[in-house]
């Protein structure tokens, strides 16, 4: 289960060409991985098999709108450091694009996007 009582550091972001999804590959102090997945919000229509537009996942599985565990999951990554295998030269871009996607996460939006692909 995901644990945020401790620190996490991105290890890996993956910026898929799909209209917006970033996927962050976390490590705890355990060394325990999760995949964070910011799910794109472009493209509207929902595809069998594929998750719900503007979704949050959690290891794939998509993690419920306004429930603790989205909570603890954006503020943990708003608090994660940066792994050794992220240059210095990518990580102010990157801040922004997980900026982006956390803001969403709290926004009006998310919830209307929710609603709409239930």
């Amino acid at each position: 289960m995901f644990n945020i009582k401790e620190k996490l550091t991105i290890e890996d972001v993956h910026l898929w060409m799909d209209g917006g999804t970033v996927t962050l590959v976390m490590q705890d102090q355990n060394s325990q991985t999760y995949e964070i997945e910011f799910v794109q919000n472009v493209s509207l229509k929902r595809y069998e098999n594929l998750p719900r537009p503007g979704s949050l996942l959690l290891n794939r599985k998509e993690v419920e709108v306004r429930s603790k565990l989205e909570k603890e999951i954006v503020n943990a990554v708003q608090q994660a450091e940066w792994g050794t295998g992220i240059r210095e030269e990518e990580k102010e871009s990157l801040k922004m694009i997980i900026g982006d996607c956390i803001n969403f996460i709290k926004s009006e939006r998310y919830i209307e996007l929710a609603k709409i692909h239930k």
